[in-house]
């Protein structure tokens, strides 16, 4: 039941991020879904369901709006494997953590993504991005991970055991 519920809450996050979120923008500055759903899926089921669904959405968000396919895929394969991993130390009900690894999914997801850029050659405009919109995006992104935390509680049963 929760594998149908996942395939559900990506296909809503691909269609929320391409309709809604991009059309809305604070100061030129657009937030990122898939970003608090990759750590909430994560945090909540670990590091093979985080790792394949960070895949999945980054494959369909690189086909639909990417012009390299790969780069979104492997940067969310890689945030919500290593988020996965690390969740025996994590207190799955508690908010602050998926907020701080929020944050912190964010600078690696912009990081990554230009250090690709770069390597393969697009023109991206590093020190204009990290001075300024990287804290409203952190911003907006973990104001989303607080919404997505309480919808995620009431749809899905995460397992409340630890190893």
């Amino acid at each position: 039941m929760n594998k149908i519920k996942t395939v559900l809450i990506i296909l809503l996050n691909i269609v929320i991020q391409s309709t809604i979120l991009s059309r809305f923008s604070l100061f030129g500055v657009h937030a990122n879904l898939s970003i608090p759903i990759v750590v909430a899926l994560a945090i909540g089921f670990g590091a093979y369901t985080g790792g394949f669904s960070g895949l999945v959405i980054g494959l369909i968000e690189d086909i639909l709006f990417s012009p390299v396919i790969g780069m979104r895929a492997l940067i969310y394969f890689v945030l919500g494997f290593l988020i996965g991993s690390s969740e025996a130390g994590i207190n799955k009900e508690d908010i602050r953590s998926g907020i701080i690894f929020t944050i912190l999914g964010t600078i690696f997801y912009l990081i990554v993504y230009y250090i690709i850029g770069y390597l393969i050659g697009i023109n991206i405009s590093f020190k204009e991005y990290l001075f300024g919109p990287i804290f409203l995006e952190m911003l907006y992104n973990s104001i989303i991970y607080i919404f997505v935390f309480k919808i995620f509680n009431r749809v899905y049963d995460f397992p409340r055991f630890r190893l």
